[in-house]
């Protein structure tokens, strides 16, 4: 592709502020989108997106509590449909739940912390990555994150968000080193918020050739 930048993109998202930022950001570099989450949440930042560049976004709708693996599967495929392939994941989707003490925090909670922010991401990342894998040509998977999941980020209240947080900067740690001989880069962007990641999206999903 003539841009680095301009990639397929698989983009988690809720509809919120940082996300419709990250959106126009990678529009911005000639992205297509394919936006996953709430579709009802998403109509918003989709239209945004085509009002910005005239189009190349599309909605794919993902219950990220209630899916299964096969759900989430079946919800990439679609995904990969849109536009004929994809070079990028980026995982921007997030429960942060309310600020508790650990003792607090209820089972139903702590489940639904986990589904939601290390289990359905890495049923995605593992639909994408095989896919990127078919191809031969490889692709790049990125995760936003918060320096809460990180070895310094110890914040009273947030025992739940905090481990989700940290089991995925395992996840990335791990799968980098074994997916790279696929050509499959998996990194992650952390910072103390998820909004001062935004700017390095681009960047991320354009590294390499795709």
């Amino acid at each position: 592709m003539g841009d680095a930048y301009a990639k397929r993109v698989l983009l988690t998202a809720a509809g919120d502020a940082i996300s419709r930022g990250i959106a126009s950001n990678l529009t911005k570099h000639g992205c297509r989108l394919v936006l996953v989450g709430d579709e009802g949440a998403l109509a918003a930042t989709a239209e945004e997106v085509r009002r910005c560049v005239g189009g190349g976004v599309a909605v794919v709708g993902l219950d990220f509590e209630a899916c299964d693996e096969a759900a989430v599967d079946a919800v990439v495929g679609r995904a990969w449909r849109c536009f004929a392939g994809l070079d990028a994941f980026v995982n921007c989707y997030t429960y942060e739940g309310k600020v508790q003490g650990c003792l607090s925090i209820s089972e139903d909670e702590y489940k639904k912390t986990m589904k939601v922010n290390v289990i359905t991401p890495w049923f995605l990342m593992k639909a994408i990555a095989k896919r990127f894998e078919d191809t031969k040509f490889g692709g790049s998977v990125v995760f936003l994150t918060q320096i809460i999941g990180a070895e310094r980020g110890l914040y009273p209240g947030a025992a739940a968000y905090g481990t989700s947080l940290g089991a995925i900067h395992q996840l990335v740690r791990l799968s980098a080193m074994e997916l790279g001989k696929h050509k499959i880069r998996v990194n992650t962007e952390c910072s103390l918020s998820r909004s001062a990641c935004a700017g390095q999206v681009p960047r991320l999903c354009g590294e390499g050739e795709g």
